[in-house]
């Protein structure tokens, strides 16, 4: 059997596309419509992924060749410059190379353009597609009508709509005046506290004090700026249960009731201050609260290294000779003392005043007392 000559002829054709395009058009027949769409959606989608990468690839490419071409007109430069001895070719061959590398320049980017063009339809149709399989039908003619130009008419004629606005504006005018309020509010909080966990311990020291001060009538509680006999320290002494180096820290600070105040004259013997009369008392019964300084430190300071060395004790337990610390004032000092006591036992006290009165001896002040330290502990 011979086959007859045949005049006809055939067209080259891609065979994969074509059973590519047939095998999904088969696939398509068993979804539902919003399936087609999903499915078209995504073949768009990774069609575009395709194309955009193979654009990206020209990009890249004429990227090259323009860094080729500037290599070009740079050796043109040199091989025309009279006064440079160096050669990098023929003018013309390097002229001839530079307008071939721009002709290639200009076929990728009409190539990566071309490429982005049909990447940005497929990506069109890829969003087109999504959005038709989103599209759901309710049953209410106006929420599935509520589309297009009549949504935009419903949006307008919605109350909602400009009550949303009004609401938004109002929220943009409160909004820095509310920071403002927040944050002085945050600033006075952060006041507050600081001033509580200052105050706190001077209250605690304070009434701890009053408590102890009931037990006491204070001989009167009169204050008292004279000199005192040695039968009546004797006698003070003699009912302040004092032990013997209490006794010496309470004697010394008995025999200045009556000494002027001043801070000049602090350390010459002839005056005191309440500090160093609190350094000199505990000096002569040997403990030195300067801690090797030598020199009576301020009420502050010594309050300072004595909390530090651990000699702090509780108000409750006030013996003779303790040393009471008044603070609480804005002085920038360590926990804004200014002033030291010297208690001396029934609820008295001997302390360098002021310099109205000088070294008194009246009843212990509890007020603003904020730390009871014992130097021998």
């Amino acid at each position: 059997m011979e086959f007859k000559s045949s005049t006809a002829t055939f067209a080259e054709k891609s065979g994969f596309r074509d059973v590519l395009t047939r095998f999904v058009s088969e696939e398509a027949t068993i979804f539902t419509p919003e399936k087609e769409e999903a499915t078209a959606a995504s073949f768009d989608r990774t069609a575009e992924k395709f194309i955009r990468f193979s654009a990206d690839k020209n990009k890249v490419k004429a990227k090259e060749e323009k860094i080729t071409s500037k290599q070009y007109h740079e050796k043109e430069k040199v091989t025309e410059n009279p006064l440079n001895t160096r050669t990098s070719g023929k003018p013309e061959q390097l002229s001839a190379n530079s307008n071939e590398n721009k002709k290639s320049i200009s076929k990728e980017k009409k190539k990566a353009a071309a490429k982005t063009a049909v990447a940005n339809v497929f990506r069109g149709k890829a969003d087109m597609s999504n959005d038709l399989v989103s599209e759901k039908t309710t049953g209410d003619a106006l929420a599935d009508g509520n589309r297009g130009l009549m949504k935009t008419f419903v949006t307008a004629i919605n109350p909602m709509t400009y009550l949303k606005k009004w609401l938004g504006k109002v929220a943009m005018l409160v909004a820095p005046y509310l920071l403002i309020f927040i944050s002085i509010a945050a600033v006075l909080v952060v006041v507050i506290s600081l001033f509580v966990s200052i105050a706190k311990p001077i209250a605690d020291v304070g009434n701890a004090l009053s408590a102890v001060m009931e037990f006491f009538t204070g001989e009167g509680g009169g204050l008292r700026n004279t000199s005192f006999s040695s039968d009546e320290i004797d006698a003070i002494v003699e009912k302040s249960g004092a032990t013997e180096e209490q006794e010496t820290v309470i004697r010394f600070a008995l025999s200045k009731v009556g000494y002027p105040y001043s801070q000049d004259a602090r350390t010459s013997g002839s005056a005191y201050d309440c500090s160093s009369l609190a350094y000199y008392s505990w000096e002569s019964a040997g403990t030195d609260i300067s801690y090797g300084s030598g020199y009576p430190p301020t009420a502050a300071e010594g309050a300072r290294m004595l909390k530090t060395d651990g000699k702090e004790v509780s108000a409750a337990s006030l013996q003779p000779g303790d040393l009471v610390y008044y603070g609480g004032s804005s002085n920038g000092r360590y926990m804004g003392i200014y002033h030291v006591a010297i208690y001396v036992g029934n609820g008295m006290a001997v302390e360098a005043l002021n310099e109205k009165y000088g070294v008194v001896y009246q009843k212990l002040r509890t007020n603003n007392a904020c730390m009871v330290c014992r130097p021998n502990l």
